[in-house]
């Protein structure tokens, strides 16, 4: 089985240079001068914009099927805003439930799974400090596990295919 090289996306700090041979990928929020991604975390910091969205995310958060998940959902509710290492960390329920369906979450990670499987690399920026967690890492995770689904079916394909001439 071939793998996808564990070097093929990187996450970074919107700040620092893109290291060479990475095509620089911003996942974040809509911020001045800066265009959002789809990939950007609803769910805020205490003390940033507390958005529509990110009381609709909450409130999906709210009925979760773990407690922790639900209690966490609540605090922020209350507090209008996620601690760094929860909004990182929820992002996990948020993609899964924005990648269910046909979303443009879902289809631009497919589109980007494909050139990762074709020997593009990505550094995923975003703007928070190396030292913290950041939901870009969530979007790494995902990609990365899309690209090896890819390179799979394709080796499979391929067996297939070969299997059916020889046969």
């Amino acid at each position: 089985m071939t793998l996808v090289p564990p070097d093929a996306v990187i996450v970074s700090n919107l700040r620092l240079p893109v290291p060479e041979g990475y095509t620089p990928l911003y996942v974040g929020r809509r911020m001045p001068r800066k265009e959002g991604s789809v990939f950007g975390n609803p769910l805020p910091v205490v003390g940033t914009t507390w958005t529509r969205e990110a009381d609709q995310w909450t409130r999906f958060l709210m009925t979760h099927e773990q407690p922790a998940i639900r209690h966490l959902a609540r605090c922020a509710l209350k507090n209008r805003g996620y601690q760094q290492g929860e909004a990182a960390a929820l992002y996990l329920e948020v993609l899964r439930e924005q990648c269910r369906t046909d979303t443009p979450q879902r289809r631009r990670l497919l589109e980007l799974a494909e050139r990762v499987v074709r020997g593009e690399r990505y550094a995923l920026q975003c703007w928070c400090p190396a030292s913290l967690p950041c939901h870009a890492s969530v979007v790494r995770e995902a990609l990365m596990g899309y690209a090896q689904r890819s390179m799979d079916d394709s080796a499979a394909h391929d067996r297939d295919f070969c299997a059916a001439q020889v046969g």
